[in-house]
């Protein structure tokens, strides 16, 4: 729903813009935490986002610790190598995106509790952690 490369001014573009008003509301509606998509050949994470606008209570100044976040993550995981190859980089980039990578395959590993959710993306060529973030969630009511 949410993704550079199908976005334009920070707002979906396209089929993701049929998305995002098929579902946007629901996700906000229930409080939904994490957005996962697949399908395209890059990887993207997004800060907390919510009607095309970062949502930065409770985020660490480098991105990397979301406490009770008040809109739902979204992250596109697609570079796990695919015979396509990867998608061109961007020439633009949106206010709500928190990290990126265009050119690498690699794969996503997700841990979850009740009260703390850790991601990482996961280069395949090396192994290496090129991106991570961690989630508390400490209370169950949103405003």
């Amino acid at each position: 729903m949410y993704s550079v490369l199908n976005s334009k001014n920070d707002v979906p573009t396209e089929q993701t813009a049929l998305i995002q008003a098929a579902f946007e509301e629901l996700f906000l509606k229930y409080e939904v935490d994490v957005v996962l998509a697949g399908h395209k050949h890059y990887y993207e994470r997004e800060l907390p986002v919510a009607n095309s606008k970062a949502v930065m209570d409770g985020v660490s100044d480098d991105y990397a610790v979301y406490d009770n976040p008040q809109a739902p993550v979204h992250i596109l995981t697609g570079g796990a190598g695919q015979v396509e190859g990867m998608s061109e980089p961007p020439s633009n980039t949106a206010s709500w995106n928190a990290a990126s990578d265009y050119e690498h395959f690699g794969f996503s590993m997700l841990e979850a509790n009740r009260t703390t959710l850790v991601w990482k993306y996961v280069f395949s060529a090396d192994q290496s952690v090129r991106d991570e973030f961690v989630m508390h969630k400490t209370d169950t009511e949103r405003p």
